[in-house]
């Protein structure tokens, strides 16, 4: 299970191989943290438990709790919003529904990510898909890891003689810009909202990993027609996911969106955007409006 991962700190669940001091010092830090955000919410001390992986402060989750003043762990305690947490491809539940079985847990009943789960739901959904039978397609295509956010994907000439056990085979999509760039939209689904959606810039050599070197922020009906955002929320749904970003790529010839990956422990806004402070708070906002009454912003 999820758990022997950790050391169990006072404060929160730590890394094993965090050492103690370290553990201690990061303690102390939430205490503190903790007492102002309490005096600031006029002695309440709203709690989000992301269980079972602690949030990094990359996370985009992280930075919402902060904005919010919110505490953020991964202890099973008492909490205002419960979150599925974790950075898996195939995960279970069955540790968290331990503690919060009698409630609403974000992202409770979305346990696979795989790409093939993805295929499975965007042919359901959209009534097509990337994915292609290499034995018998003709061309090139993509090959890479079933796994979630290996970033690994190659071009390989088709038809092969043996299809590879954990790995998927589809279409290349051609998404590429005027200047040269491959172009992925990044595309948050916060219940049924896009607050935004960001456009990832990658030069064409490295289209297929996470090396990017421009990111732009844009309104959500600037870059998806209302019927493409009522797929994707769909998708989404489809997926278990109420909470997660997508990747999604526009293919220059057909038009069509392809959602490519689904990622639910999600880091953001990306590094590269200049507008952090804005897209933190249009995030938040949805995140208010999707799960909470009321809060702070």
């Amino acid at each position: 299970m999820s758990e022997i991962k950790y050391r169990y700190g006072f404060r929160n669940n730590y890394r094993r191989s965090i050492p103690l001091t370290e553990m201690w010092l990061k303690d102390l830090a939430d205490f503190f943290t903790s007492l102002r955000y309490r005096i600031y919410h006029g002695g309440q001390l709203p709690t989000i438990v992301a269980y079972p992986d602690f949030p990094s402060k990359r996370t985009t989750l992280y930075k919402i709790a902060k904005r919010l003043k919110y505490r953020l762990t991964n202890k099973p305690i008492e909490a205002d919003i419960v979150i599925y947490f974790e950075d898996i491809t195939l995960g279970s539940t069955q540790s968290i529904e331990r503690y919060y079985g009698n409630r609403r847990i974000i992202n409770g009943q979305c346990t696979d990510i795989s790409k093939k789960k993805v295929e499975e739901a965007h042919a359901k959904v959209l009534g097509y898909t990337t994915a292609i039978d290499p034995t018998t397609h003709v061309g090139k295509a993509l090959v890479k890891s079933d796994e979630n956010a290996k970033h690994d994907g190659v071009v390989i000439q088709c038809p092969i003689s043996e299809i590879e056990d954990g790995k998927v085979y589809q279409i290349i999509i051609d998404n590429t810009h005027s200047n040269g760039d491959a172009v992925d939209m990044r595309v948050p689904v916060y219940g049924n909202t896009i607050p935004l959606v960001y456009r990832k810039y990658k030069k064409p050599e490295v289209r297929f990993t996470n090396a990017v070197h421009r990111t732009t922020m844009h309104p959500t009906e600037t870059m998806l027609s209302e019927e493409e955002q009522k797929a994707i929320i769909a998708f989404a749904q489809e997926m278990r996911a109420d909470w997660c970003e997508l990747d999604v790529l526009r293919d220059n010839t057909s038009g069509k969106i392809y959602i490519v990956d689904l990622n639910k422990t999600a880091y953001g806004p990306p590094a590269e955007l200049k507008e952090q402070e804005e897209a933190i708070t249009l995030l938040t906002r949805a995140f208010q409006s999707a799960w909470m009454t009321s809060a702070a912003t």
